[in-house]
C-alpha cells in the first residue's frame, strides 16, 4: 500500500556547477565576442506543463495531451484523461520534475572599429550589432530554463510561467570626438 510515508524529496534546484565563459576574437578592425552561461545538475518543477497536461477538466491543454492513453495495448507516456482526475495522475510527483541544465549563448557582438572619419571632428569610433539570448541548449520542456520566480527558499526551482528572457538584437555606435 502506497501512503504518505512513501513520499520523499525529489529534485534539487541547486546546480552541481554553473558559470559563464567569455571569448573574443579580433582581426584588424573587426571583433567578435561571445558570452556563454551554463548551469548543470539542477532540477525544476514545471508547473506550467503540469497545468497544461493535467487533463482534469475542460481547460485548454498542451498538444502533448493528445497522446493520452485511451485503449488497452496502447503504449504512451501520458495517463488516461478523466474528468476530475479520480486516479490522481496530475498530483505533485516526479512526473513534473525535469532536468533544467542548460547552455545559453547570452550575448554575441560583432563590431567594427575605425580610426578616422570622413568628418573632421570625429576621431574614430565603433559600430556594432549585438544579440542577446540567441541560443539555448537544454532538455527542459519549459519556455526558458533560466527563470527566477521568488527569493523564498521553498519556491526555488518552481517554474510558474514567468515571461522568458527575450531574444533581442541591437545596433549601435560609439563615436570619439
Amino acid at each position: 500500500m502506497i501512503d504518505e510515508a512513501d513520499r520523499k524529496v525529489i529534485g534539487n534546484p541547486n546546480p552541481d556547477f554553473f558559470g559563464s565563459a567569455f571569448t573574443s576574437l579580433r582581426y584588424k578592425s573587426v571583433e567578435l565576442s561571445a558570452n556563454f552561461i551554463y548551469s548543470y545538475g539542477n532540477s525544476a518543477y514545471n508547473a506550467v506543463r503540469r497545468q497544461g497536461e493535467a487533463m482534469t477538466g475542460f481547460e485548454n491543454q498542451l498538444t502533448s495531451a493528445a497522446r493520452a492513453w485511451s485503449m488497452d495495448g496502447q503504449t504512451t507516456d501520458m495517463p488516461r484523461a478523466v474528468y476530475g482526475d479520480p486516479m490522481g495522475n496530475s498530483r505533485f510527483s516526479d512526473r513534473w520534475v525535469e532536468d533544467a541544465s542548460f547552455l545559453k549563448l547570452k550575448e554575441l557582438t560583432l563590431s567594427y572599429a575605425f580610426d578616422q572619419s570622413f568628418l573632421s571632428f570625429i576621431k574614430g569610433g565603433r559600430v556594432y550589432v549585438s544579440g542577446e539570448n540567441l541560443l539555448t541548449v537544454t532538455d527542459y520542456l519549459g519556455s526558458d530554463p533560466e527563470f527566477y520566480y521568488s527569493s523564498h527558499p521553498m519556491m526555488q526551482g518552481f517554474d510558474l510561467g514567468k515571461v522568458p528572457h527575450p531574444r533581442t538584437l541591437k545596433l549601435g555606435f560609439r563615436l570619439q570626438f
